[in-house]
């Protein structure tokens, strides 16, 4: 493992790799998020490379986006050019909002604020009323012999064969958000499509990951090069897109 990475800060290293290859999320999870509320303003934590931001304000929202990585940061806003976004080089737990907004949305990075001030925060950041939306994307190879043997692969290296998968169309609220006496109404969705790709950009995909990221470069490269010798090409996965909805609630007393 590198000694002195962060492995929060480590996706600016492959930037436009990652802008590249990496997923984006479904049309209809848009559709419910923002009818939802109607928001017109929004604030988004860890926006990334603008995979999200870019549908949001192309919506007529005027985004403030959140990114703390410098890199990461430079490729958006080359993607947010001519749109309704400011972006400003924070974290969750370091921006101070000037003035609550009708959205807060996190794509994929709410694991990685705070969790004894995310809520907090994001109901701090919210008008009464308006909506909080939580989503990621999770993926799997098609098949459980080609799943085992990535899975054979993955083990020598301590890494996790692919996101827990949700085996059920119905998703349960999640606990710790429906527990907290900010937010009520709460709404989940699950969205399952499917995302063809050639094996290079695959394996450029694994490459983005954190925990791949945090592994010695020798070490990626030839682990990736084992995953190379049982893939096909090109690679179909399996994707499942989970999306939370809460409102803040009227009241400021919690």
């Amino acid at each position: 493992m590198t000694g002195d990475k962060v492995q929060a800060l480590v996706f600016g290293e492959v930037a436009e790799e990652y802008d590249r290859v990496r997923p984006g999320y479904p049309p209809a999870l848009f559709e419910d998020m923002l009818g939802y509320s109607v928001p017109t303003t929004a604030l988004e934590i860890g926006a990334g490379t603008g995979k999200a931001t870019v549908t949001v304000a192309s919506r007529g929202v005027h985004v403030l986006a959140l990114e703390p990585d410098p890199a990461m940061a430079l490729v958006l806003r080359q993607r947010v050019a001519g749109l309704a976004v400011n972006i400003a080089m924070a974290s969750l737990e370091s921006y101070e909002p000037e003035e609550a907004v009708d959205l807060v949305y996190c794509a994929q990075a709410f694991h990685w604020t705070d969790e004894k001030t995310r809520w907090s925060r994001t109901a701090a950041a919210l008008r009464p009323g308006g909506s909080l939306a939580l989503f990621w994307n999770m993926e799997r190879l098609p098949g459980a012999a080609l799943r085992a043997a990535a899975a054979a692969v993955l083990d020598e290296y301590e890494l996790r064969p692919w996101s827990e998968w949700p085996e059920s169309d119905q998703l349960e609220p999640d606990p710790e958000l429906a527990g907290r006496p900010e937010f009520a109404e709460f709404r989940q969705e699950l969205y399952r499509w499917e995302r063809a790709l050639p094996r290079e950009d695959y394996l450029a995909n694994l490459s983005t990951q954190s925990s791949y990221r945090m592994l010695e470069d020798e070490d990626r490269d030839e682990l990736l090069d084992k995953l190379r010798g049982v893939l096909p090409d090109p690679v179909t996965l399996e994707m499942a897109t989970a999306l939370y909805l809460a409102k803040r609630v009227q009241s400021s007393r919690f």
